[in-house]
């Protein structure tokens, strides 16, 4: 059989769990992802960085039953350095994401001075209602967050994320949900997720994500 010896075989993108240690390198990527207008919400000052510290030790620390255990799955260059990550949720049928759950997760910021506790739910609490609608009281996979260092992308970094996340999702028979829109809808087309149409649900306005859903296997 013939064969193209000087075709480049792609190098498959190692996707590894982040670490305490990863904190300080996970945080400017996340602010990079939310600069600009975003800065009000998520403020790039000391207080913000605090907050943000706060919240990754929620992620990566010992599981609760009050909330969704968090996966924080990274791409890291050659360095070792996390360019790429995503945080993801497993929602147990007794638990819940929506609504206020958001403090649960990213921990509350009302005694850090300069992050206003209005403005993170004014960001969170709206997506709250779609998810809902989506998902019910169903268990599923729930992909908060999902950036990729600016200088870094359209490396299958993202794709790879996404990947992992579908997987664990297939392991614990689970759907996987994500809040979509702007960019990033065609690597999500390929990994299965759909629109989910709330119709009539949602008659009052416009929801301010795109319902993306990956059905269990």
């Amino acid at each position: 059989m013939p064969t193209n010896v000087g075709a480049k075989v792609a190098t498959p993108v190692a996707v590894s769990m982040a670490t305490p240690d990863d904190i300080p390198a996970l945080i400017p990527l996340f602010w990079e992802a939310f600069s600009g207008p975003g800065e009000a919400t998520f403020p790039h000052t000391d207080g913000g960085r605090a907050w943000l510290e706060r919240s990754f030790r929620n992620f990566l620390g010992l599981p609760s039953r009050y909330r969704p255990e968090s996966k924080v799955p990274v791409v890291r260059n050659a360095n070792g350095r996390p360019v790429s990550f995503a945080i993801a949720h497993v929602v147990r049928p007794a638990q819940s994401a929506v609504g206020g759950s958001w403090r649960r997760r990213w921990g509350a910021a009302d005694d850090i001075p300069g992050v206003s506790e209005e403005r993170l739910a004014g960001f969170f609490e709206p997506l709250a209602r779609p998810h809902h609608l989506s998902m019910g009281k169903e268990g599923h996979v729930y992909i908060e967050f999902l950036t990729t260092k600016s200088t870094q992308r359209r490396r299958g970094y993202a794709t790879a994320l996404v990947d992992w996340v579908a997987r664990l999702a297939d392991d614990l028979d689970y759907a996987c949900y994500l809040d979509g829109g702007g960019r990033g809808m065609g690597i999500l087309g390929r990994a299965g997720f759909v629109a989910h149409d709330l119709g009539s649900k949602y008659s009052d306005a416009p929801p301010p994500c795109v319902p993306m859903v990956r059905p269990r296997k």
